[in-house]
């Protein structure tokens, strides 16, 4: 049997994500010799964001790895990207695992097919130098370059705090130096996963505004838990 990953996307929350996914279902039913393995939905998601910032789409790239299935569908070749560069990207990266990305925008399919296909390994090159060019440009103009951490939003492409949740995260620090608050006691407490309190804890963006890029600090913006000796200063 044919193992299949079925992945669906919409640009807004508005979008009806399930129409793309019965449309996938029907098609693959049809044929004998496939089954559907894991159904993944991004919805909300706008375009220009990367694959990997994506919620769920990293999961494809994992079960990949793994050779957990061996097609991936979806309604159009758009749900992957919009830009054919990050199609390329994409379909090189899966291609490489042996996965064949298959869509029922059959026109799109067979047009992107043959040069794209052709030279794959430069289109990956090329999204791969593109990306790299945007990363240096957004780390020169303190641009977002990936997925806001929790109490910050993306303003302008710009990272400021969402001020919805900076009392909650200076409350969150001040519990941190409590010994006897475990991270259950502080998801019981703030309603927050167990995996999110440990990233806000580890993340020195709350306390120095340090953002960094694949491990350097690249900039820095206001933090939302500032020193006693910040605090003072401000009095």
């Amino acid at each position: 049997m044919i193992r299949v990953v079925v992945y669906g996307r919409t640009s807004t929350k508005d979008e009806f994500i399930e129409k793309q996914i019965d449309e996938l279902t029907f098609m693959i039913l049809q044929s004998k010799d496939r089954e559907i393995v894991k159904i993944i939905k991004d919805e909300g998601v706008f375009n220009d964001f990367e694959p990997e910032d994506r919620k769920h789409f990293p999961k494809i790239f994992k079960m990949a790895e793994k050779k957990e299935f061996d097609e991936l569908w979806v309604a159009s070749i758009d749900r992957l990207a919009k830009d054919m560069d990050v199609v390329g990207y994409i379909r090189t990266l899966l291609r490489r695992q042996g996965i064949k990305v298959v869509s029922l925008d059959d026109s799109v399919e067979k047009a992107f097919n043959g040069p794209k296909d052709a030279s794959g390994e430069m289109g990956l090159d090329k999204y791969q130098q593109k990306r790299m060019n945007g990363v240096d440009r957004a780390i020169r103009e303190h641009r977002t370059l990936q997925r806001p951490p929790f109490g910050y939003i993306s303003v302008d492409k710009k990272l400021v705090i969402d001020e919805r949740y900076r009392g909650l995260i200076k409350e969150l620090f001040k519990d941190f130096e409590n010994q006897n608050m475990s991270i259950r006691k502080l998801s019981l407490k703030y309603g927050l996963a167990p995996s999110l309190i440990q990233r806000i804890r580890s993340n020195p963006i709350y306390t120095t505004g340090e953002v960094k890029w694949q491990g350097k600090v690249v900039y820095r913006i206001e933090p939302i838990v500032k020193g006693e000796s910040d605090e003072k200063g401000e009095n």
